[in-house]
């Protein structure tokens, strides 16, 4: 059990170093794509916290509001982009994913 978890924990590091500290104010969201990455790590993580019911129902649905705001935007972004994953990352789409980020940041996940 104590390999897994130093292995989770390598992980997460190496995650880390490659995407930056994944928090949407770090400014690293110049591509519809980047913004889609940065988001999607904390969100799966979430994603799996819940799975094991180690978030509450408060906690649920907050994500899931600020989710749902998060996904309308980028939807938007990508139509307007013509599909294009490779087009900057509009500022309402930024503004989104980093509420999200924050909402996401203040969880708290038992060890």
């Amino acid at each position: 059990m104590k390999k897994g978890r130093q292995l989770l924990l390598f992980t997460m590091l190496l995650i880390a170093t490659i995407f930056g500290d994944g928090c949407a104010t770090s400014g690293t969201y110049p591509t519809l794509k980047q913004t889609q990455i940065n988001v999607s790590w904390p969100m799966t993580r979430f994603r799996n916290a819940s799975y094991g019911s180690n978030v509450t129902l408060a906690e649920k649905q907050r994500v899931s509001a600020a989710y749902a705001t998060y996904d309308a935007a980028f939807k938007q972004a990508l139509q307007e982009a013509n599909g294009n994953y490779d087009a900057p990352t509009p500022d309402y789409l930024k503004a989104r994913a980093n509420e999200l980020i924050q909402i996401l940041s203040a969880i708290q996940y038992p060890p």
